[in-house]
C-alpha cells in the first residue's frame, strides 16, 4: 500500500533482511525509523504483565508499520516479529524529515491512508468483545488465510489473532474439517467454501 506511493522517494533507503521469528522491534523501544515492507510478512503483538502474547495485526507486502509511535514520539506500544522471511525498507528520520517539508500532498495522503487503517483496526478490535470464540476463529480463518494465502499459519498464530486459545482452534478447525467447510493439511489449511464459512460465522455469534 505504502511502498509504491513512496518509492520514488527512497530509492537510496538501507534495506534489511530478516528471517522468520526475528523481533524488528520490542514494546518500549523508541523510535528511529519507519518501516515499509517490500516482501514479507510481520506480526504485531502485545505483551502483558503476565507474559501473555496477543496477536494484534499482520502487516504484509507494501504495509508501513511503526508509525503509529513514530509520528507520535512515543516509545513503541507492541513488539514486531517476522513472520516469514521479510525485506524491510528502513527509511530514517532525516528521509522522513524531508519528504515532510519538500512533498507535503504525499504526507496528506499518507496520514489519510493510516487513519482509514486505523478506523478498520478499532472496528475490529470493538468487534471482538461481542462475538463468540468459534465466530472470532472462522472469521480470522478467512481472513488470514484470503489476504495471505501463501503464509501456513500456525494454530497457535490462529488463536492470539482471534484472541482465542490454542485448544479451541484445534477443536473449532476439527469441526470445520468435519462440515467439509476447510481442509486440514497437516499444519496447514484450504478454504472449500468461502461463502458457507462466512454464513458460519454469523450464525456462531
Amino acid at each position: 500500500m505504502f511502498y509504491p506511493l513512496l518509492k520514488p522517494f527512497i530509492e537510496s533507503s538501507h534495506r534489511k533482511t530478516v528471517k522468520r521469528g526475528e523481533i524488528i522491534y520490542h514494546e518500549g523501544d523508541t523510535p528511529e525509523s519507519l518501516y515499509l515492507i517490500e516482501d514479507g510478512l510481520v506480526g504485531l503483538f502485545h505483551i502483558s504483565e503476565n507474559g501473555k502474547e496477543t496477536f494484534l495485526r499482520v502487516f504484509g507486502k507494501d504495509d508501513m508499520f511503526g508509525h503509529r509511535s513514530y509520528f507520535a514520539e512515543t516509545d513503541y506500544h507492541a513488539t514486531t516479529i517476522a513472520l516469514s522471511k521479510t525485506t524491510l525498507v528502513i527509511i530514517s528520520k532525516k528521509q522522513c524529515q524531508e519528504i515532510c517539508q519538500h512533498h507535503p500532498e504525499l504526507m496528506a495522503t499518507m496520514v489519510k491512508m493510516l487513519a482509514t487503517n486505523l478506523g478498520h483496526a478499532e472496528l475490529r478490535l470493538a468487534g471482538l468483545q461481542d462475538k463468540t470464540a468459534s465466530s472470532r476463529i472462522i472469521e480470522s480463518l478467512l481472513f488470514l488465510k484470503l489476504k495471505y494465502p501463501e503464509h501456513i499459519w500456525t494454530r497457535k498464530e490462529i488463536a492470539e489473532f482471534s484472541g482465542t486459545t490454542f485448544e479451541t482452534v484445534v477443536r473449532v478447525m476439527t469441526k470445520l474439517d468435519e462440515e467439509k467447510l476447510i481442509e486440514k493439511e497437516g499444519r496447514n489449511f484450504n478454504i472449500l467454501d468461502t461463502d458457507k464459512l462466512l454464513l458460519k460465522s454469523k450464525e456462531e455469534v
